[in-house]
């Protein structure tokens, strides 16, 4: 009998996104209240949630075993992504170059370029399973995504090229390759660490700097400061929705972007915090469900991609606002405004919901 994909469809996964999605609007309506040049955002980022859904609903629907035959044109329409924002790309900030415009939306085509990625990665890796890739295949796909990362690294944005590599090793380590290739590229790192150094933007070592000695710029550490007492006064229940002092008074920058996560330690306390964490588990386990349900290599690796391109940025957003790494500008995951992330995650979700659907193999 002809069995539809979509008895697949994890609708619970959906679902949770959907929840956490929510929760975000809640917050960036409370973080920019008052603030009359920012109050539409949440309005925006609801616009970009329904594409969101609808996109996920959209790419669901196609077979991703399609797509994994189109590994090297989804792989230099990638490389084109990021050039074509180094051309003509723009931002408020100097001569940065991380968004395109398009019809008054922006759009910031490093995460559209990552999803991208993470399918020809996945096809190159899982293309001889159950043969695990050997080393001509992790040369290629070491050399895939370091030139991927390197071209956002050039817009500047070290914090995105950093995922973009978190993502890789991710999916090597789950392709089941030998580890000694990846040993002897730490050893190789860390000769090339001064090499980097030395190419990394004046601001960008400024963060680690700051990081390291906070005295040393009072007016950098400010945002931090802000952040911690936020998180700290929120005590164990909160102040309540939309009555925070530091988000509602605006002594927290970027409260709605970058630093959200202390508005809602602020204003829902330690509870709330930890109740939203646990929905990112569930979330997570997930994820981790469908990986290891998946009908091939390729769509476990897929999937296993997208689950690191989420929860390496929640870690991250988590360990700046908790000032126990140095400050860097990956948002929190569903929650955070901002538009094109919010957008392209709910495109991993359906790439992922692709990979459910076709868990077992379909007789017509």
């Amino acid at each position: 009998m002809r069995r539809s994909p979509w008895q697949y469809f994890d609708w619970g996964l959906l679902f949770i996104a959907v929840v956490l999605t929510g929760i975000g609007l809640a917050m960036i309506y409370s973080a920019t209240r008052g603030a009359t040049d920012l109050a539409d955002t949440w309005r925006r980022q609801a616009i970009y949630a329904a594409a969101g859904v609808i996109a996920s609903f959209l790419v669901a629907f196609v077979n991703y075993r399609l797509l994994e035959s189109l590994q090297w044109p989804l792989y230099l329409l990638t490389l084109a992504t990021l050039a074509l924002t180094l051309l003509v790309g723009s931002s408020e900030i100097g001569d940065v170059r991380r968004f395109i415009y398009v019809g008054g939306m922006s759009i910031q085509p490093a995460f559209p370029a990552l999803i991208l990625l993470i399918i020809s990665q996945a096809s190159l890796l899982g293309r001889n399973a159950p043969t695990p890739p050997g080393l001509p295949e992790f040369i290629a796909s070491l050399g895939m995504t370091g030139l991927a990362a390197l071209l956002v690294f050039r817009q500047p944005n070290l914090s995105t090229a950093t995922l973009y590599m978190a993502i890789w090793l991710a999916m090597v380590y789950a392709s089941d390759m030998k580890l000694v290739y990846l040993e002897s590229l730490g050893g190789i790192g860390l000769i090339a660490a001064p090499i980097v150094w030395a190419n990394m933007r004046g601001y960008m070592r400024n963060r680690i700097y700051n990081f390291l000695d906070p005295t040393r710029d009072p007016g950098a550490y400010y945002n931090i400061q802000q952040a911690l007492i936020s998180i700290g006064s929120g005590g164990l229940l909160g102040k309540g929705f939309a009555i925070g002092t530091q988000s509602q008074l605006h002594f927290l920058r970027v409260r709605h972007t970058d630093f959200i996560f202390s508005v809602i330690c602020e204003e829902l306390g330690f509870s709330g915090a930890v109740l939203i964490l646990l929905i990112y588990i569930v979330l997570l386990w997930r994820l981790l469900r469908i990986a290891g349900n998946a009908g091939d290599k390729t769509g476990q690796l897929i999937v296993v991609g997208v689950a690191t391109y989420i929860f390496y940025q929640l870690l991250v957003n988590l360990g700046m606002n908790l000032s126990v790494i140095p400050v860097a500008g990956l948002p929190m995951p569903f929650i955070s405004s901002g538009g094109s992330a919010l957008l392209f995650t709910f495109v991993g979700l359906g790439l992922v919901e692709s990979v459910a659907m076709r868990q077992k193999r379909l007789e017509f």
